[in-house]
């Protein structure tokens, strides 16, 4: 909205276009005259809504050259009401980097306004500009010079920044690749070629010596097992890096989104909610399905996020106050359907209410939790 918003100051054309059409003009200075407004406009709306290139800046200054060229040829039809092309010019060379050009180009339009010979050269009789207007003229040309200066050098920062923020990204996933292939190299690779010999000395052993073989066999067996549960547990610290993390990525995606996140979890920032693994794994994918939802389907201008105990469950509430979608609430996606399936797998579940928006409500009870833990105990003994 913000990189059109200049599209609006187009309506100050009111002024020479009223001045245009309070008297009679030949239908050829008509034409001429539209001809150059519409070139005018087309020059303002391509500056203002393409992205920043290379030759922005002799661009800017073609523009304002045309402006002071219309300030110039609007002197002879429509009088002083052509001013406003001064302020156009004004915004268009403060639309730059180089706040030096600014300036000179500030020095120019001052020029053009009080150099008393250059209107009488051109227009005899028209006399001078008042110096109420010459003043509001000035300082509305000021004002819009330094504020799309500053327009411009936020804009560029904010390119820059988002630039900085990507190669960032960039480089956090490289490095994070890095980071897997090499804990894979560390689990596995000395881990498979110990398999491999074993491997090669039962098969060598397997005429000669058949006990010792099968002994080769058994070691090559626990050691599979063995690195079967170190890949699983890496592969599990891939895939969860905690809820406080995935709660701050739901942060970044959701102010993207232009969606304001509220937090309520003091407990868990105080570290006095002691969330079993599992529990905090499925409210980690509750999150980012509903965050995904948010931002894909609710158009919610506010969610929140509460994680606590209530009474004898962890519960995970998801809130926004976007619109319900049109399939109902028996209509389930495959996502929400294997955000059930997950949540029920550790004793939980899931409710959906479509009042106000959206919340969904997911709830861990403790007793589920405790059986859980025992038949791990067991299973282990």
């Amino acid at each position: 909205m913000w990189r059109i918003f200049p599209l609006v100051w187009l309506g100050y054309l009111f002024f020479p276009i009223r001045a245009y059409l309070s008297a009679p003009h030949s239908p050829w200075l008509t034409a001429l005259a539209l001809a150059a407004l519409l070139a005018f406009t087309g020059v303002w709306i391509n500056i203002y809504t393409r992205r920043i290139w290379k030759q922005h800046q002799a661009l800017i200054v073609s523009g304002f050259a045309a402006c002071l060229l219309m300030y110039t040829l609007g002197l002879l039809v429509v009088g002083y009401d052509s001013a406003t092309f001064l302020v156009y010019a004004g915004a268009l060379i403060g639309y730059q980097a180089s706040l030096r050009v600014g300036v000179w180009g500030m020095a120019i339009i001052v020029a053009a306004l009080l150099t008393p010979g250059w209107v009488g050269f051109l227009r005899p009789g028209l006399g001078h500009l008042g110096l109420v207007d010459l003043v509001q003229i000035l300082v509305l040309t000021l004002v819009a010079l330094w504020g799309n200066h500053a327009a411009y050098r936020q804009t560029i920062s904010s390119i820059r920044l988002a630039r900085v923020q990507a190669e960032k990204e960039k480089l956090a996933a490289d490095a994070e690749r890095e980071r897997i292939a090499r804990d894979l190299h560390d689990l596995l690779g000395h881990t498979l070629s110990v398999i491999v010999l074993k491997s090669e000395l039962a098969r060598k052993l397997a005429e000669r010596d058949p006990a010792r073989a099968i002994a080769e066999i058994a070691d090559v067996e626990r050691i599979s097992r063995e690195a079967l549960g170190e890949v699983r547990s890496a592969v599990r610290g891939y895939r969860g890096s905690g809820l406080s993390a995935e709660l701050a990525r739901s942060k970044v995606a959701l102010d993207a989104a232009g969606v304001r996140l509220e937090l309520d979890a003091p407990e868990l920032h105080s570290g006095g909610l002691n969330l079993p693994a599992a529990v905090e794994y499925a409210m980690e994918m509750v999150v980012r399905e509903a965050v995904t939802n948010i931002v894909r389907h609710a158009h919610a201008r506010h969610a929140t996020v509460r994680v606590l105990r209530d009474g004898q469950a962890f519960v995970l509430e998801v809130r926004d106050d976007g619109t319900s979608r049109s399939d109902g609430p028996h209509v389930e996606g495959t996502g929400l359907t294997s955000m059930r399936e997950r949540v029920r797998a550790t004793g939980g579940d899931v409710q959906v209410s479509r009042r106000n928006g959206t919340c969904l409500r997911a709830s861990f009870p403790l007793e589920a939790q405790a059986s859980a833990q025992t038949g791990l105990r067991r299973a282990g003994a």
